[in-house]
């Protein structure tokens, strides 16, 4: 037994061929050869000048945005070529865009610059200045024009979300009341207000909003029953009942001041 323990002993203290080992070595050199020739070539071709971008592809389905416009604002922050571009500060540049909603960009060996844009959909106006999108974006750009009959949101800063949500769901119901929504209004104390077509004014306060809308929206064909009695601005605010006042005509044709509310219970 001890003769056959040195023999495996000594088995495995063979030395490895000197081939073997040159050619390990040869192995790793080349590799670190081919390593270190890559990343002079990246270098040299990520200097500023070399390879130059030659186009750039605009993509997207447009109504106020335009290719051309989109693609010289991405020509004007370029300062690089394929490789040293600055794909973050041509985003953000697009992306600065009034109209622009995302972008993304992929560059396409070996002088092009891909780019698909996506545009803000309006879905209303926000306060005097701004649209604001269907994914409750809030955009400004440089005209209104042809956006002038949207519905107008408002809000405090961080409520964009919110307000469109509940102008979502009022639509509908107000609708079949055959009632119009010119804005929807949160207040700074948080008060909700709404206004539609005519001049009617509807306050549903904090709390409860969308219960006293409904509650407003089964009393309305009351409130309108007489033609001599139009509703001017109703207060749901009461937790047992609500406030109307009427419009008087011939004092409002006067311009006198509006009579004072009724209550309703």
């Amino acid at each position: 037994m001890a003769t056959t323990r040195k023999s495996s002993s000594s088995k495995r203290a063979q030395p490895v061929p000197r081939t073997v080992r040159w050619s390990a070595f040869a192995g790793v050199f080349g590799l670190l050869s081919m390593i270190g020739v890559a990343v002079a070539g990246y270098d040299y071709l990520s200097q500023p000048g070399r390879l130059p971008l030659k186009v750039v592809d605009v993509k997207g389905e447009f109504q106020n945005l335009t290719q051309t416009a989109v693609r010289d604002a991405a020509n004007r922050v370029i300062d690089g070529g394929f490789f040293s571009c600055d794909m973050q500060k041509l985003r953000a540049a697009i992306l600065a865009m009034p109209w622009v909603d995302d972008v993304s960009i992929r560059r396409v060996w070996p002088d092009k610059l891909s780019m698909t844009v996506t545009e803000h959909v309006p879905l209303a106006r926000w306060g005097d200045d701004a649209l604001i999108s269907v994914r409750g974006q809030v955009f400004r750009p440089e005209a209104m024009t042809g956006h002038e009959n949207l519905v107008v949101l408002q809000g405090p800063d961080g409520s964009e979300q919110r307000v469109v949500e509940f102008f979502r769901a009022a639509v509908v119901p107000t609708r079949s009341r055959n009632l119009q929504i010119r804005a929807i209004e949160l207040d700074q104390r948080r008060h909700w207000w709404m206004h539609f077509d005519g001049g009617l004014t509807v306050s549903l306060g904090r709390e409860e909003y969308e219960r006293r809308l409904a509650q407003f929206l089964r009393v309305y064909p009351n409130l309108i029953a007489d033609p001599e009695h139009v509703p001017e601005r109703v207060d749901m605010r009461y937790a047992h009942g609500f406030a109307v006042r009427w419009r008087d005509n011939d004092k409002a044709t006067a311009g006198a001041t509006a009579p004072a509310l009724r209550e309703k219970v």
